[in-house]
């Protein structure tokens, strides 16, 4: 009894010992692996810096683009702006930002809302119109910035009420004219148009009551041609989910995803049905044993099913299946598959990210390095020598406000370059695999930023090369 009493605690002593050493190597392992990812994003602020254009206040797609190297003369647009204003904030430089600049910018979108409609059109790509798609990112990108800046848009937003009161002067001149929106239409890229009201010119809404919600008394004098034409009833709704490329999982929920703006700037009585209709009718095309909806190869099902995820977080709903969902995420990061598009890598991530809050289980820190790991050994794949990244492996594109896609894309003639979309979505990563381990990122930053910015010879411009034709098949 004696000797079994002295070797007991000596057991216990060797065993606190090999745990100590197995969570010393697991702290190791992780730090390792933070370590490797940190050092692909040293250079991002320098490369952001010199895409900024301070005659609109926004951001080009690339330096390639603002150098006039590209095929079409393409100014700034509205998703690399709003993608640049995302990283400066978390880098904490819209803080620092001087007013001149932030006026500059929060008139960069009041100068592309259309004060009929309410979406956010660039002047240089009217084609926006025809795709509701684009148009619906647009909206959110474009609302989130001006918030981010502190500001607002100026006149109310597409399903909204028109105020009585006379509109407000936007801050910036006002983009050019805006054509028509032709009747609505629908097919499997998404596209559809948004027809313009006939009724009276908008007018600027009372102080910060564009996001009111109507009441019914409101509703009933609501002119539903202020409603995109498939959100106008259940029923439209349904027919334009029928319409989707469901063969495409990505597409299909991307389609829906990008919906979610205007659906939950509608009335509750026209809202909530809308989003009841999207739940029930993505809910039986989903497989019960993997969570995942549609076709396509595992990256496209991954990224669909991030898509659904997102609508449902971004309209409070629970996600289906968020278990098994899960399951289908971890085997497809343990599978390690090569990536030829930076966005399947950050649908993943973000991915993990919310559905580990839906269902209450952490990544384990074995988990954890193999999400860091194979996350940098890919992101490794885009990195360019200047400092930030691609979206594809296969080469550079033009392709402001993801208009340009398929068929219609238009390979970069300045060769393989950083564009703000993929580094956006890298940048995205980084950040999302940190909130995964419950931990702090680095801090980003670059103090001249501002310097570096207002000393750039903008004067100097090259004129943009003439294209040669306007077709442009993907290699």
């Amino acid at each position: 009894m004696a000797l079994r009493n002295k070797i007991a605690p000596i057991c216990v002593i060797l065993l606190s010992c090999v745990l100590g050493l197995a969570e010393t190597d697991a702290s190791s392992e992780r730090e390792e692996a933070m370590a490797e990812l940190n050092a692909l994003f040293v250079d991002i602020l320098p490369w952001l810096a010199q895409t900024y254009d301070p005659v609109s206040g926004g951001f080009y797609e690339s330096i390639g683009l603002k150098e006039g190297k590209e095929p079409k003369a393409y100014g700034p647009d509205i998703q690399s702006t709003f993608f640049a204003i995302i990283i400066l904030d978390n880098a904490g430089l819209v803080d620092t930002m001087p007013p001149e600049v932030k006026e500059k910018m929060i008139g960069y979108f009041h100068s592309r809302q259309d004060p009929e409609t309410g979406y956010f059109i660039d002047p240089d790509f009217p084609d926006m119109w025809e795709n509701q798609r684009v148009l619906g990112r647009a909206l959110s990108f474009s609302i989130g910035s001006l918030r981010i800046l502190g500001s607002e848009p100026l006149y109310p937003l597409p399903g909204q009420p028109r105020p009585k009161t006379t509109a407000k002067t936007p801050s910036a001149p006002a983009s050019k004219a805006q054509p028509a929106a032709p009747a609505a239409s629908s097919s499997n890229t998404g596209k559809t148009t948004a027809p313009k009201p006939t009724a009276p010119k908008p007018t600027a809404p009372k102080a910060n009551n564009v996001y009111i919600v109507p009441t019914e008394a409101e509703v009933s004098q609501i002119d539903l041609s202020r409603v995109p034409p498939h959100l106008v009833s259940v029923e439209a709704f349904r027919q334009w989910l029928d319409d989707r490329p469901w063969h495409f999982s990505w597409t299909a929920l991307d389609n829906l995803s990008s919906q979610k703006q205007l659906i939950k700037g509608l009335p509750p009585q026209l809202r909530d049905p809308l989003i009841d209709e999207a739940m029930r009718y993505v809910g039986e095309r989903q497989e019960p044993d993997t969570g995942l909806i549609g076709g396509g190869n595992p990256e496209v099902r991954i990224s669909g099913a991030f898509k659904f995820v997102r609508f449902c977080v971004d309209t409070g709903r629970p996600v289906p299946r968020a278990e098994e969902m899960r399951d289908s995420l971890i085997a497809w990061f343990k599978s390690e598959p090569e990536i030829d598009k930076i966005f399947f890598i950050r649908n993943a991530c973000d991915m993990m990210n919310d559905l580990s809050k839906q269902t209450g289980q952490q990544v384990t820190d074995e988990q954890l390095v193999e999400i860091t790991r194979f996350s940098t050994k890919q992101l490794k794949h885009f990195r360019q020598d200047d400092g930030a990244f691609l979206s594809r492996t296969s080469g550079s594109y033009v392709n402001p406000n993801d208009l340009y896609l398929g068929s219609k894309a238009i390979p970069a003639k300045a060769g393989f370059q950083s564009e703000m979309n993929g580094t956006s979505n890298a940048h995205r990563v980084w950040k999302t695999i940190y909130w995964i381990a419950g931990q702090e990122r680095p801090d980003m930053t670059m103090e001249d930023f501002w310097e570096v910015v207002a000393r750039q010879d903008f004067d100097n411009t090259p004129e943009p090369v003439a294209a040669e034709s306007n077709t442009y098949i993907v290699p």
